[in-house]
């Protein structure tokens, strides 16, 4: 199996996981080209920069490795690409440490371009259960830009207002 990874482009764990693989090295390089592709495309879709390439250290190469260039377009695979944004959407999370609980907000593109992200508090879903439609809608907390802004609003959002409302103590900044 033929693996290629693209530490430029996922500097954080470009080293640790393929982005693409193949039964042959022509394989996995034609696959590295759609994924490239995919990734890219994800990457302006998110409204995110394209990040600066950085230098690959040959000390970073194992025996067996080499460094090779990938050059794709999107043209070739656009209409997959087209199909597989309609569906792109994100889940930020807040992990409470006191009880292991993972709270969720899943943001979707809007027709302005920004993101929507909406919440429901699942702590309260038998209660709604039972006192209301079965499946309630989501709450919109706010429309942003850029992941990282979403993941900054709803960690303040959680902290400021559903840990309190569930009796927990702000954690120390």
């Amino acid at each position: 199996m033929f693996c290629v990874y693209f530490p430029t482009l996922f500097p954080e764990a470009g080293w640790d996981y393929p982005l693409s693989r193949g039964e042959t090295k022509r394989k996995a390089i034609n696959n590295a080209k759609k994924d490239l592709a995919f990734s890219l495309a994800g990457i302006l879709y998110d409204n995110e920069d394209l990040p600066e390439p950085i230098p690959i250290q040959s000390n970073r190469l194992s025996k067996g490795m080499e460094l090779i260039n990938v050059e794709t377009s999107f043209e070739p695979y656009a209409d997959e690409i087209q199909e597989h944004l309609k569906g792109r959407h994100w889940h930020i999370g807040y992990y409470v440490e006191e009880n292991g609980e993972y709270i969720e907000a899943i943001g979707f593109k809007n027709d302005q371009g920004m993101w929507d992200i909406f919440f429901e508090d699942y702590s309260e879903e038998e209660e709604i259960k039972s006192n209301g439609p079965e499946y309630p809608e989501k709450t919109l907390l706010f429309t942003v830009k850029f992941h990282s802004e979403a993941e900054e609003k709803f960690n303040q959002f959680v902290e400021d207002v559903v840990l309190k409302r569930r009796g927990y103590k702000r954690k120390k900044d």
